[in-house]
């Protein structure tokens, strides 16, 4: 682990954030300028500055930006996976209009492979969104690769595609022959397009879709996971908060929207509850993503205190297309008293005190069937030693991690870390991206998010805990100090004299809230979008709450808010 003495030398994100928020009003005119400056930061060692020379080039709009951009795609540096996903992110933020159709075409049909599904994705949006529906239509009919198939299904998705629903209650006769991860896949993706077209609740092709989906949740050949998947988007969609993995609740609820009694009780949930400060989930592999950077040692207030005991509680009406229900309110359940808390508040003095309480508290109500992990992130992240990937819930193992977690003690305080130490930065996104390379094996070392044995046995369901906003990723490296480039300590805030050479994080060590605050979220965004986990999210203090609802949103997942 890097030692702590070296973050002073961290650049002070507030003020490379600025710079970079600016990057956005660069017009057209300016191509040769913002040419030039690509060119020198291109070559720059860290992944921060050669991101900055391509935003800043991509933003003049000019097609001989996009050009260059989407041809360095076959030559991207290291890390090399990485790199290829921001220069899409970064192209489809700034080339969005029909002028660049065909050189997104020629640009996704020379990388036809299914690592390259993230290329396609976003790209046949933009297609679509000019107008070219049917060449999605084409690729998910006739494209040989499972993926790139899909992602057409999830771009048309995406864009709201009006003849979405007949395709799938036509395509819908071939279920019986897939097999999985092309059923899975499949299934997971019906269910999700019905979630999106729930503002044609009532209208006959949504019922058509539905009357052929429903079944399958309940079929022999139904992975247990994806069943998990297709009951979250039919809560969402016609209300309750029990996941049943039974088609006829579901099908109760379609065909006889203002019937006023359910008999439900006879069904059982797919799986049983899981809490963590509050929040609840429904899953069988749950990974919990914890922040034990130095920030995490700042004393809980009374009011901090008050807040973070209290339950979310999750809407159970059915969803809406622009707000307003179709069909009835699912009939309120009686108030519970709220449970007491079993917690010794009088031992959690700090956020990290109550983080490991409650994580503890969470664990052992885990049941047999179940499988967990737990990822702790500061500057670096990694599992804990007693949970090398998802391990089965038995009271052995959920007692050693416990034991684990108790052993974790401060270290000393530093002249920027008063309050002492623990890992160091906020490296979450390190974190979230170690929680999608699970299996039920070993992790995935690259492209996971199209690895069918990280949706199959991977996480199912991810809870995220962080205090702070990110200070962290995974490619940092010193590099040049800019001049509009503060030294300082990236957690406290703490300014030091300037220094020729700072440790910049890549773009995903910054939140800003807008602009360059959008990779993490971006990024989340590709890594769920064939997992389908759901993630849930609890922020303590000064941590945003927007960034946190940008992540928990591709997850179908709730976001607890405690303190500032």
């Amino acid at each position: 682990m890097r030692k702590t003495k070296t973050l002073a030398r961290f650049v002070v994100a507030a003020a490379v954030l600025g710079m970079l928020g600016s990057i956005y009003i660069v017009n057209s005119e300016e191509f040769g300028p913002a040419k030039v400056y690509y060119d020198e930061f291109i070559k720059r060692p860290s992944l921060q500055m050669r991101t900055r020379g391509r935003v800043k080039l991509a933003s003049t709009g000019h097609p001989g930006a996009f050009q260059i951009l989407s041809e360095s795609y076959a030559k991207a540096e290291d890390p090399k996976p990485q790199v290829k996903y921001l220069l899409t992110n970064i192209c489809a933020d700034f080339f969005k209009d029909e002028q660049f159709n065909p050189g997104w075409t020629t640009w996704r049909n020379k990388f036809v492979n299914e690592q390259d599904a993230w290329l396609w994705y976003r790209s046949l949006i933009l297609h679509a969104e000019n107008g070219h529906e049917d060449d999605l239509y084409a690729v998910a009919n006739e494209q040989k690769l499972l993926f790139l198939r899909v992602a057409a299904l999830e771009a048309l998705c995406e864009v709201g595609s009006d003849k979405l629903l007949d395709w799938w209650t036509a395509k819908l006769d071939e279920a019986e022959k897939w097999k999985d991860p092309e059923r899975a896949l499949m299934l997971e993706t019906g269910a999700k397009t019905l979630y999106a077209e729930a503002s044609s609740y009532g209208q006959d092709n949504f019922r058509k879709m539905a009357l052929k989906l429903i079944p399958l949740i309940e079929d022999k050949k139904t992975a247990e996971k994806t069943k998990v998947v297709m009951a979250r988007y039919f809560r969402e969609i016609f209300g309750g908060d029990r996941l049943f993995v039974n088609a006829a609740p579901w099908l109760d609820r379609l065909l006889n929207p203002n019937k006023e009694e359910r008999a439900d009780d006879k069904y059982a949930p797919a799986t049983p509850p899981t809490k963590f400060v509050g929040v609840e989930a429904a899953g069988k592999r749950i990974v919990y993503v914890i922040d034990m950077s130095d920030s995490m040692l700042e004393p809980l207030s009374g009011k901090e205190k008050e807040e973070i005991k209290k339950p979310v509680k999750k809407p159970t009406g059915p969803v809406t297309g622009g707000g307003k229900t179709e069909g009835p309110e699912e009939p309120a359940e009686e108030e519970k008293e709220e449970e007491e808390d079993p917690l010794d508040w009088s031992k959690i003095k700090t956020r990290f005190d109550a983080a490991r309480e409650y994580l503890k508290l969470s664990l052992r109500s885990l049941k047999e069937d179940q499988f967990y992990c737990v990822i702790w992130f500061g500057t670096e992240h990694d599992t804990l030693k007693t949970t090398k990937g998802l391990i089965p819930v038995t009271k052995a193992n959920v007692e050693k991690t416990c034991d684990e977690l108790d052993r974790i003690k401060a270290g000393p305080p530093t002249q920027d870390r008063k309050l002492g130490t623990i890992r160091g930065n906020t490296n979450l996104h390190g974190g979230i991206r170690q929680a999608y390379k699970l299996t039920g094996k070993a992790e995935v070392k690259d492209y996971a998010y199209v690895n069918p044995e990280t949706f199959m046995t991977g996480a199912d369901t991810i809870f995220i805990l962080s205090d702070g906003d990110p200070t962290d990723d995974d490619w940092a490296l010193n590099d040049k100090r800019e001049e509009w480039d503060q030294t300082g300590d990236p957690e406290s805030r703490t300014k030091h004299a300037d220094q020729d050479v700072l440790r910049f994080p890549g773009p995903y060590g910054y939140w800003s809230g807008q602009g360059q605050g959008r990779w993490i979220a971006d990024d989340v965004w590709r890594m769920n979008l064939f997992h389908k986990s759901e993630i849930h999210c609890i922020g303590i203090g000064e941590v945003s709450m927007g960034m946190l609802q940008s992540i928990a949103k591709h997850g179908l997942g709730q976001v607890k808010f405690v303190g500032k």
